[in-house]
């Protein structure tokens, strides 16, 4: 885990959920230069984003959700300045 944010404009880990797909998307995690595939799994309460040297995966807990990342070597320099958009993001609507 890189990142627990907890959840400061939901109550719980469903409206929570509801908010970040709608939020992070193949789209969202484009601005990166990446291109991800994004999956969402309600049941599970995840959401994960793989691509070529990227994975993103975000587990939604009682408490908070928490944020865990993989990088390839050529984009590990970036990894910092992603994770730290993605926690803004998500403090702004969960």
């Amino acid at each position: 885990m890189d990142v627990k944010v907890p959840y400061s404009n939901t109550t719980n880990k469903d409206e929570a959920f509801e908010a970040a797909v709608a939020q992070i998307t193949e789209e969202y995690i484009a601005k990166f230069n990446v291109k991800a595939d994004v999956k969402t799994d309600k049941a599970a309460g995840n959401i994960t984003a793989k691509g070529k040297g990227f994975k993103l995966a975000l587990d939604f807990k009682d408490d908070g959700v928490e944020l865990s990342s993989e990088f390839g070597l050529l984009l590990k320099a970036f990894k910092g300045k992603v994770i730290e958009t993605i926690e803004r993001k998500l403090k702004k609507y969960v």
